[in-house]
């Protein structure tokens, strides 16, 4: 049989040659693990099966597996399909193992640098613990799909720092600072409203609680609400 697979595309995206000896070895490890064992010529037929059912030239490694496991279950050997299937799934767990305990972790309400990690959310909330698990895997997803492998590499031995990981998809900026003593110089604009320059303390401390909130809402959605109140209410004083 002809095989139009030629080529694999790996969890990290590299491209591999494609293997049938990989796929033979995977499968009798599976019927291995079964009371049965080796039935003969098997692993060859869902080979071959696998094969037929691809028609493009590239494949990823799930989807061989997902055809794989269809193969399997058709046979008579389902025994073996199922050793397959929970073998896949260790793997899977194994691989998000570090991910599943920062969960663990942030679910406990462990006191660690993952909890501790930004001031302005608290994992001991339900909203809180909601963020954190957001904030967890964004920066998983990031550093796996989106660095590039130099820069991730750097970044995980601590060469270089990308500050707020979880923030990087979403292409906006963090920790914002504005130049206080030009606005207060020039005058700002704020949603096309021109500021001009304040003539008074009271106006320039306006504008700055104005550039502090619109920075915030901007870039967080207004974590900083609390402190804008606590700064107007001493003004209204």
């Amino acid at each position: 049989m002809e095989n139009k697979i030629q080529e694999v595309i790996k969890r990290d995206k590299c491209v591999v040659p494609f293997c049938s000896e990989k796929i033979i070895q995977a499968i009798e490890k599976a019927e291995q693990a079964t009371e049965q064992g080796i039935t003969p010529k098997l692993a060859q037929k869902v080979l071959e099966g696998v094969k037929e059912q691809v028609q493009q030239f590239r494949i990823s490694v799930e989807e061989i597996q997902d055809l794989i496991e269809i193969e399997l279950m058709k046979s008579e050997r389902t025994d073996v399909a199922k050793a397959y299937i929970l073998y896949r799934e260790e793997r899977t767990k194994a691989r998000n193992g570090k991910s599943f305990e920062t969960i663990a972790s942030i679910i406990r309400a462990e006191s660690n640098d993952i909890t501790k990690e930004n001031a302005n959310m608290s994992a001991e909330t339900p909203s809180g613990m909601m963020m954190k698990f957001a904030s967890e895997t964004t920066k998983s997803y990031t550093a796996a799909e989106l660095l590039k492998p130099e820069h991730r590499f750097l970044h995980r031995t601590g060469a270089i720092h990308i500050h707020d990981l979880d923030y990087y998809p979403t292409r906006s900026l963090t920790c914002v600072q504005h130049p206080l003593d030009k606005m207060l110089e020039n005058g700002m604009e704020v949603n096309h409203a021109a500021l001009r320059r304040p003539n008074s303390i009271h106006g320039a401390a306006v504008m700055a609680c104005i550039s502090l909130e619109n920075a915030q809402n901007e870039m967080h959605g207004g974590q900083a609400i609390r402190l804008l109140i606590s700064i107007w209410l001493h003004l209204l004083k």
